[in-house]
């Protein structure tokens, strides 16, 4: 019985610690769902060369190294050297170490940006991938712009050409009454109310529509997926095989049980 008890407390109280932690995306509330195509090659493709022209300028990829993002995605090496890989002296077989002295980013933006390597088994990639997409403008801040996800965030906007203003906007949302459904008048049309704090992209003042900007986010993340275990995906093909392998010698194993079963009879 104590034991009971026990659990049901520490049940509860890593309830009251989520709650008092807020929505998994903060501000943003639930995380937009990502599912990641570990064996789509243009799409990781895509990932790295984004990656590498907008982000590994601050981020560095230190737990990977050049050549093994050359094998994996399939480019050859030659024009993986030529139009990836910065710095005349740097090699295939080099960690990805970054660009940017840590000193100097320290010193520009007050904290050194962090490695990216195992961010999505940190925080998950639905995190990161709702995170891409949620900078929004906001005076108040040294960049002018904040993320609902990660209020706060010292971090620019660096994709912002690509997605254009995005700013945080109001629209009328249904009233929901005590009984789950929405809230009706006596002419039988939804109640609302006006409700701020909603991302809104304003329309042409990006290089890519939402759906464009969605889709190199997507293809980022999931680059930032497959660096977060590059094995993953040789795992989760041979896991099947493992499995199979338990169920045909599980099988064998009960049939050979029934032989000698019969012995005893």
């Amino acid at each position: 019985m104590k034991k009971f008890l026990l659990v049901a407390f520490l049940l509860t109280s890593y309830q009251e610690a989520f709650a008092a932690g807020g929505a998994p995306c903060g501000d943003y509330g639930e995380c937009d769902s990502f599912k990641a195509e570990l064996n789509n090659m243009e799409s990781l493709q895509l990932g790295a060369l984004t990656f590498i022209n907008h982000c590994y300028g601050c981020h560095s990829l230190k737990y990977s190294r050049w050549g093994r993002i050359a094998k994996d995605l399939d480019i050859p090496e030659g024009i993986f050297n030529d139009n990836l890989v910065f710095g005349a002296n740097v090699k295939l077989g080099d960690r990805m170490t970054g660009s940017m002295k840590p000193a100097v980013s320290e010193t520009w933006f007050g904290i050194a940006p962090p490695d990216l390597t195992l961010v999505t088994r940190l925080h998950g990639s639905d995190w990161v991938y709702t995170y891409l997409r949620a900078f929004y403008e906001d005076s108040s801040k040294p960049y002018g712009v904040n993320n609902m996800v990660y209020p706060g965030a010292a971090m620019p906007n660096v994709l912002a050409m690509l997605q254009g203003q995005q700013i945080l906007s109001c629209k009328d949302v249904p009233i929901i009454a005590s009984n789950g459904g929405v809230r009706r008048d006596e002419m039988g049309d939804d109640i609302t109310e006006e409700k701020c704090g909603y991302l809104k992209t304003i329309q042409g003042s990006g290089a890519l529509s939402v759906q464009e900007f969605d889709e190199v986010i997507y293809n980022l993340v999931n680059f930032m997926t497959y660096i977060g275990e590059p094995s993953r995906s040789d795992r989760e093909r041979m896991g099947w095989y493992a499995i199979l392998f338990f169920v045909v010698f599980t099988a064998l194993a009960y049939l050979l049980f029934r032989e000698y079963q019969k012995d005893y009879h």
